[in-house]
């Protein structure tokens, strides 16, 4: 692995890279500011530090474009770049340059960017091509000395998925937040296969935040439940975290929490899930898909009954999803509760 060429904005000195024959001009240089939008756009790709290879490969770029900068003024070009991308704690970098331009159907305007500025909590820059041209259009977000790629932000609803996922980033300092309706557009240039599981389409309806009512069949009974659905590991799994309550006659509650992680067989791409419960048991599944609904097995419920099986059916809503516990003694399945969940936001 190459070492990374560390640019002293103090001392002047340019790497031995750049001396010899290469500074030598082929060419009519075009003015700073050609160059300063796209020196900005390839110091955001490389996240404020490139080697020798990245180098070469932005010079050949420029060639291209008809720029052939002496090392002195490409240099300082990237310097300046440079010190704009680490000027804020947080920064988020929208790529102006062609076809994102020109892919991007929401406002790019000074005053648009201003207002989404504010409402997101943190500097707006626009800069020169970020190198992801097929994934049009692109922006990339810093927290700190982390970096966030967002790819195929196309619309005005693409745009403020993105700004609520960098304000929740900006509010608790890290990446490692939900991701929310921004899933769908983060991007990895480094590792492209960690996109979200083609198998896990059936199940984007369970990502969310969810609330419902619960109603036994046969008693009358209501209960509560809450859940809320995240991808997490990149798109490759769903994680479900629940919990229901249940009134007790001296008007108390009974509350159980559970976790359950869904994702496909690498093998087949069947879906499977586990879940896991706060006492401490441990269930695995097969995930079943009948047109729009998911049906699995499930544990029995009023233990003092003695089903012989149980499953659970998942139905997708506009509001959310409903869901249906069936159990059968022997006779065939019947419902013993239905809740219908309805989305309040995304977490």
């Amino acid at each position: 692995m190459e070492t990374p060429i560390m640019f002293s904005e103090d001392s002047g000195k340019l790497p031995l890279v750049l001396t010899g024959a290469a500074n030598k001009p082929r060419g009519s240089a075009r003015t700073s500011d050609g160059l300063d939008f796209h020196a900005s756009g390839f110091v955001t790709r490389v996240e404020g530090v490139w080697t020798k290879a990245d180098l070469a490969q932005f010079r050949h770029f420029l060639n291209l474009r008809h720029l052939v900068p002496t090392d002195a003024a490409l240099m300082s070009s990237l310097g300046r770049a440079k010190r704009k991308y680490l000027q804020s704690p947080n920064r988020l970098f929208l790529c102006k340059a062609h076809p994102c331009c020109n892919a991007c159907s929401f406002d790019t305007s000074d005053t648009a960017l201003a207002a989404a500025s504010r409402m997101a909590g943190l500097p707006i820059s626009t800069t020169g091509c970020q190198g992801q041209c097929k994934h049009a259009p692109v922006l990339s977000l810093r927290i700190g000395d982390r970096s966030q790629m967002f790819a195929h932000v196309a619309t005005g609803e693409d745009w403020l998925a993105v700004r609520t996922f960098v304000r929740t980033a900006v509010q608790a300092d890290s990446l490692m937040v939900s991701p929310g309706a921004a899933e769908e557009f983060l991007h990895d240039p480094v590792h492209e296969h960690s996109k979200p599981d083609a198998h896990l389409k059936p199940l984007r309806f369970l990502l969310g935040h969810f609330r419902g009512e619960g109603r036994c069949a046969t008693s009358g009974y209501t209960f509560q439940k809450e859940v809320i659905g995240t991808f997490e590991a990149g798109g490759r799994f769903i994680a479900l975290r629940m919990a229901a309550s249940y009134p007790l006659a001296d008007g108390g509650k009974d509350t159980h929490r559970a976790l359950v992680i869904v994702g496909p067989k690498s093998s087949s791409g069947s879906i499977t899930g586990r879940a896991y419960t706060d006492a401490g048991s441990i269930c695995e599944y097969e995930v079943e898909q009948r047109e729009h609904i998911l049906l699995f097995p499930d544990a029995s419920p009023d233990h003092t009954r003695h089903w012989k099986r149980s499953r659970k059916l998942l139905t997708p809503t506009n509001e959310g999803f409903d869901e249906r516990l069936e159990v059968d003694a022997g006779e065939g399945f019947v419902t013993y509760y239905t809740i219908p969940m309805r989305k309040i936001g995304y977490l």
